[in-house]
C-alpha cells in the first residue's frame, strides 16, 4: 500500500511539471517551420490592461548593521501601440493603480504611501535595433534634486530595456536567439552614472495559451551599473562609489497574432554596493543592497483593474 501511494505521488507530481513546463499545447503547420515575422503592429491603436505581481526579499546592511524586509506589490498599466513604422515602435504606458506592503511578525501590512506615478503616462520610441530612440511624459513627476537625475529618464530607460520586448525584422523559428542591449550614460555637476543593459532571447515554441497563439521565448538580463559623485549630509560632504549587478531569468509568452505581450514571469538578484568617504576625515561608510524578487506581469481584462 506504501508503494502504491509513492507512485501516485510520484505521478501527481510528474503531472505537475509537465503541465507547469508547456504552458500550453505545442502549434503545428508551415508557419512554425518557415518562422513568424513577431511585431507590435497589428495592435497599433489599440490598449492593452495588465497586472503586475512583484514579490520582493531585501537586505540591508550599514555601518555594519544588518536588516531584511519581505514586499509584496500589485499594480496594473495601460499599454497602447500608437504606431510602428520601420520597425521602430511607439508606445505609451500609463499607471493606473498600486498597493504595496511589508510582511511584520507574520502580517501582511499595506503601505499608506500614495505612489506619486499613479495617474501619469509616458511613450517611449524603440528603434529597429530594440533601443531608447526618444520618450516623453511623466511631467508631474519631481526632479531628483538630490542626485540631479531626471527620474523620467530612467523610468523611460528602465521600460525600454527591461519591460519592453523587443523581436528581430527577420521571421523567428523554434531556436531563433537574438540579444538586445542598451547604455545610459548621465553625466552631472554631482557626478556620472554608466549603465549597461543586455537581454538575450531564445525562442522555445509555438504555443497555444489561452486561446491565443504565442511565441514563447526563454530570457536572460544582465544589468550593470556604476556611478561615482559627491554627496552632503550633515555630518558633512563624501565622495560615494556605487557599483550594481542585476540579473534575471524567466520567460515570455507574446500573442503573435494580435502583437501583444500576454505573460510574463522573471526572477531577479540584484547586488548593490556604495561606499562612501568623508571628505574631512577620510574615514569610510560601507553599504550593502541585495534583493532578490520574482515579477510577474499578465494581460487582464479592464474590469479587472481596481477604481
Amino acid at each position: 500500500m506504501k508503494k502504491k501511494l509513492i507512485l501516485l505521488v510520484i505521478t501527481i507530481l510528474l503531472s505537475l511539471v509537465l503541465l507547469d513546463c508547456g504552458g500550453g499545447k505545442s502549434l503545428v503547420g508551415d508557419f512554425v517551420k518557415e518562422g513568424v515575422k513577431v511585431s507590435y503592429a497589428p495592435a497599433v491603436g489599440d490598449t492593452f490592461y495588465y497586472r503586475q505581481n512583484t514579490d520582493s526579499r531585501t537586505e540591508f546592511s550599514v555601518k555594519g548593521n544588518f536588516s531584511s524586509t519581505l514586499s509584496k506589490t500589485r499594480s496594473y498599466e495601460s499599454f497602447t501601440v500608437n504606431s510602428v513604422v520601420n520597425d521602430t515602435t511607439e508606445v505609451t504606458y500609463k499607471y493606473l493603480f498600486t498597493e504595496t506592503g511589508v510582511f511584520r511578525s507574520g502580517s501582511y501590512e499595506k503601505s499608506d504611501e500614495e505612489d506619486p506615478t499613479i495617474g501619469q503616462t509616458f511613450t517611449i520610441i524603440v528603434g529597429p535595433d530594440g533601443k531608447l530612440v526618444n520618450w516623453r511624459g511623466l511631467d508631474d513627476l519631481e526632479f531628483d534634486s538630490e542626485s540631479e537625475i531626471d527620474r523620467g529618464e530612467m523610468i523611460a530607460s528602465d521600460y525600454a530595456c527591461l519591460y519592453f520586448d523587443h523581436f528581430p525584422p527577420e521571421p523567428i523559428k523554434i531556436g531563433s536567439t537574438w540579444e538586445r542591449e542598451n547604455t545610459m550614460e548621465i553625466s552631472t555637476e554631482k557626478g556620472e552614472m554608466h549603465r549597461r543593459a543586455t537581454k538575450t532571447y531564445t525562442v522555445d515554441d509555438f504555443v497555444l495559451r489561452d486561446d491565443r497563439k504565442c511565441v514563447k521565448c526563454r530570457i536572460n538580463i544582465e544589468i550593470n551599473n556604476e556611478s561615482e559623485g559627491t554627496g552632503a549630509s550633515e555630518e558633512g560632504t563624501f565622495s560615494v562609489r556605487n557599483e550594481g549587478r542585476g540579473e534575471g531569468n524567466g520567460i515570455l509568452y507574446f500573442d503573435f497574432e494580435t502583437g501583444i505581450p500576454t505573460y510574463s514571469s522573471i526572477n531577479w538578484t540584484m547586488d548593490f554596493k556604495q561606499l562612501a568617504v568623508d571628505n574631512q576625515t577620510q574615514e569610510e561608510y560601507e553599504f550593502t543592497y541585495y534583493q532578490e524578487q520574482k515579477v510577474v506581469y499578465s494581460l487582464v481584462d479592464k474590469s479587472e483593474v481596481p477604481e
